[in-house]
């Protein structure tokens, strides 16, 4: 059986390669599916197969990722869905909502590497 995708929406290519570079080492070998943009992420939740983990950026350009996740909630697009959100801001707010929108991870960059890759695990299939 094929693995699930995995969406990062993250606008910074540099922390995208991160990502990216960290779960290849790491052995997790689902397809990484990037956007730059929630507004790109939601199109394709609409049309297409849901993805096992969203790799999710707050401070994304156009629609934030708080507000990607509000809406992706509020229409039902996440089904399954693991979504782990990535942030520089600190806001105990943030995380409170981020919670209670669904998430399932949240981590302040920098973040641990083996903290990261321990949450993608425990929730990738």
């Amino acid at each position: 059986m094929k693995n699930k995708s995995i969406f990062v929406i993250e606008d910074y290519d540099i922390d995208f390669e991160i990502i990216k570079k960290e779960m290849e080492e790491n052995g997790i070998l689902n397809e990484i599916i990037r956007f730059k943009n929630a507004e790109d992420a939601l199109e394709k939740l609409k049309s297409e197969e849901h993805p096992s983990i969203i790799i999710l950026d707050i401070m994304l350009p156009k629609m934030n990722g708080m507000e990607f996740l509000q809406t992706a909630k509020e229409k039902d697009l996440l089904n399954n869905s693991k979504v782990i959100v990535l942030t520089q801001r600190e806001e105990d707010k943030n995380r409170i909502d981020s919670f209670n929108l669904g998430a399932v991870g949240y981590m302040n960059k920098p973040f641990d590497i083996y903290d990261f890759i321990s949450i993608v695990r425990s929730n990738a299939e």
